[in-house]
């Protein structure tokens, strides 16, 4: 659904989207890479879920936050972006459970099923620990993903007033919220007016 809205809403709208895309790039590319040079203790990659949820936290805060200056428009968009953060929320909470069933797993059997590394000192990893830290891996990978294409999307429906009108299910709409226009149309006005006119004239007598 677009919304009419003001050159400055557009600009706001963005903020929210632009935030989430950063902490995609930054904390779940750039700092992994960083952590894998400067590090090969694996328990510093728990800075990655740490800082992301202090990041969507703020989001959250933000889509909260009643601010007599911004517009429904505006909130919205905070609002969808911080829709986007729980679902990242989500898949670090399934990748914790899937690293303490590991340790369950581990303590229990501590010996477990191990494969070969054909190294030269004969060391071998565990197979659980393999599985768990992939999959758990994967559910996040994917999950961010998936999510900063959406977020890509938004920024650009932002600037045209476009937003899913069911966002008003999270944050109802009053008489002073921005009016809507209907559904968007990328085509121009006139453009669409001038190619039905041609398929008008076109059409035999």
């Amino acid at each position: 659904m677009q919304y009419q809205i003001e050159d400055h809403e557009a600009q706001s709208a963005k903020t929210p989207h632009q935030i989430y895309s950063l902490n995609i790039i930054l904390l779940h590319l750039l700092l992994p890479v960083a952590l894998l040079k400067t590090s090969s203790n694996m328990a510093v990659f728990i800075l990655v879920p740490i800082l992301s949820i202090a990041v969507l936290s703020y989001i959250r805060f933000k889509a909260n936050q009643i601010v007599a200056d911004d517009s429904w428009f505006v909130r919205a968009n905070w609002m969808l972006a911080w829709r986007r953060g729980r679902l990242l929320m989500i898949s670090y909470a399934v990748a914790s459970v899937l690293v303490m069933l590991y340790l369950i797993i581990n303590v229990l059997m501590p010996s477990g099923m191990t494969m070969n590394n054909f190294a030269d000192d004969g060391s071998s990893t565990p197979i659980f620990q393999v599985i768990i830290m992939f999959f758990g891996a994967a559910i996040v990978f994917f999950t961010a993903l998936i999510t900063f294409i959406q977020t890509g999307i938004s920024v650009y429906d932002a600037s045209k007033g476009i937003i899913d009108k069911q966002i008003s299910h999270y944050l109802p709409r009053t008489d002073a919220s921005n009016i809507e226009k209907g559904e968007y149309n990328d085509r121009e006005p006139g453009l669409a007016r001038s190619e039905s006119t041609e398929q008008n004239t076109s059409e035999p007598k």
